[in-house]
């Protein structure tokens, strides 16, 4: 029997600002969302594989995570190793919750780069208690195994940091 992926890849903030006046209070209040789903598949929106994890870096560490092939866990007691070609999305969440203790995503040998505008020294800051997801559902970034493959984690925080990571793609 064939494995199948549906995924949804969701981010929100709301708010309520409200500012008292003499004889009034004036309210704000929103909402941004940006919801879509993943079939199955390698096509334009679409997914065929997942990776997720919870990892640790040490202080001062990094977790090369090799999108070509090397990301291995185990799903229903069996060993599976994910290789990606293509990106759509990662999600990253710093479960740290100290301020200043951040990770820094992007860099590294064979830097996986299209998402980082800048090249190879490109970097995103993570901080404490905070995600990021990064997102191309229609195209997806290419992964080029030996070359532009590695997905570098870097904590130069003086603690170790522990996070959650999914990335979804094919």
């Amino acid at each position: 029997m064939a494995d199948t992926l549906a995924a949804e890849v969701k981010v929100a903030c709301s708010w309520i600002l409200r500012e008292a006046l003499d004889l009034s209070t004036v309210v704000d209040s929103a909402r941004l969302e940006y919801s879509r789903t993943l079939a199955d598949g390698t096509g334009t929106d679409q997914a065929s594989t997942v990776w997720h994890d919870q990892r640790t870096v040490v202080a001062g560490g990094n977790d090369d995570l090799d999108l070509a092939g090397g990301l291995a866990n185990t799903i229903f007691g069996t060993p599976v190793v994910a290789a990606f070609s293509k990106v759509k999305a990662i999600v990253i969440v710093n479960t740290n919750t100290s301020s200043g203790n951040l990770l820094r995503v992007g860099g590294g040998p064979n830097p996986f780069t299209p998402p980082f505008v800048g090249g190879a020294a490109a970097q995103v800051e993570i901080g404490a208690d905070s995600a990021l997801l990064l997102a191309n559902k229609k195209d997806g970034w290419n992964v080029t195994a030996g070359t532009g493959d590695i997905l570098r984690i870097h904590n130069p925080s003086g603690v170790s940091i522990t996070y959650k990571i999914a990335i979804l793609g094919h």
